[in-house]
């Protein structure tokens, strides 16, 4: 996880035209970006007709959901919020998966043929007030969804994964990281014990249109758009980065592969890019004369490292990322924009 500090002090941009610029973008920026549905690759192909989404309202959630309608299936949307998505096609049931009662009843009646469980409490933060919202928010709502889906029966679970969890003997890193490692720990259970055809997989560093503004990429688009300088700490840490229509497409390569229940899949590039070179490659696409400070000083300690094991995922699936990371920047960076940015300024 990253920790991004905010510097006080102001800094403008250059010129009456750069400063009209600005206020284009950082409005394009506070708007709802919108998010292209994309359709399912010809190499996929779902038996199903129903196909139900946990934490729908989220960032991945709300990509795959956009994916499937694309291409013609039933979409289930489960969510604790206000459905975000004005589609009329799409199902939306406002469930709290910490209910096992409420849980069961929503996966009964729906019966999906494929189930994605996305729903996530991500804090990577180690405080100790973290411990029992994450143990709810993650193993509590991973063993109601095992739970109902063995009993109301489905093709395939996949249950999504983070590069943050740690490997069986490994101590987690986090509360965050440890809960993803025990619900992995309960799939391969349920999946053993009660026969569930589950699949894991372990998604690596998501990004894209729609992301959190309190993420890294989205932050540091955010803040070279209005002018403002940001301070950036672990500049030095290496992350394999995922755009979030491929991360998609391997979502839904899982689900179609065949003999996968039991196992784990990686998501994600196979390869290691520094924090600071991202944060550089956005300077360069917005504006390379905005103030980026790189903080020196040593990054949390027994900060997660892993790379995707891209070959076994291709061997497993045939699934490989097709968006290298300047074309999902720059994609990412156009989203927020509404128009394609001059690469110069």
């Amino acid at each position: 996880m990253f920790w991004i500090k905010w510097v006080t002090r102001n800094y403008y941009w250059r010129g009456e035209e750069a400063e009209e610029r600005a206020k284009k973008l950082q409005h394009s920026f506070q708007e709802t970006p919108t998010l292209k549905a994309p359709r399912l690759t010809d190499q996929i192909t779902l038996p199903i007709q129903r196909a139900l989404i946990t934490g729908a309202s989220g960032f991945i959630g709300l990509h795959l959901c956009r994916a499937l309608l694309g291409s013609g299936y039933e979409v289930h949307a489960l969510s604790r919020s206000e459905p975000k998505v004005s589609d009329t096609r799409l199902h939306w049931h406002k469930v709290d998966l910490t209910d096992s009662e409420a849980t069961r009843r929503a996966f009964a009646r729906i019966r999906a043929d494929l189930v994605w469980h996305l729903c996530s409490y991500a804090q990577g933060e180690r405080e100790l007030a973290l411990v029992l919202p994450t143990f709810r928010g993650e193993i509590e709502t991973a063993v109601n969804v095992l739970a109902s889906v063995t009993e109301s029966g489905c093709r395939r679970l996949i249950m999504a994964g983070s590069l943050e969890e740690s490997d069986p003997g490994d101590v987690p890193l986090s509360p965050y990281a440890a809960a993803k490692a025990a619900s992995r720990t309960y799939a391969r259970m349920f999946h053993q014990l009660y026969g569930l055809p589950v699949v894991m997989t372990r998604i690596f560093m998501t990004y894209g249109p729609g992301q959190s503004a309190k993420k890294l990429i989205p932050h540091s688009i955010d803040c070279m758009l209005q002018g403002h300088p940001l301070k950036i700490a672990s500049p030095s840490r290496k992350v394999d980065w995922l755009y979030v229509e491929d991360v998609v497409q391997g979502l839904l390569a899982v689900a179609a592969a065949p003999d996968l229940e039991g196992k784990s899949v990686d998501l994600g590039s196979g390869e290691m890019v520094e924090i600071c070179d991202v944060v550089c490659r956005i300077q360069r696409l917005i504006n390379p004369s905005a103030l980026v400070e790189f903080d020196s000083s040593p990054g949390r300690a027994l900060e997660q490292v892993r790379c995707a094991d891209s070959a076994t995922t291709y061997a497993l699936t045939g699934w490989r990322p097709t968006i290298s990371l300047d074309a999902g920047l720059t994609r990412t960076v156009d989203s927020y924009a509404g128009s394609t940015l001059s690469r110069s300024q």
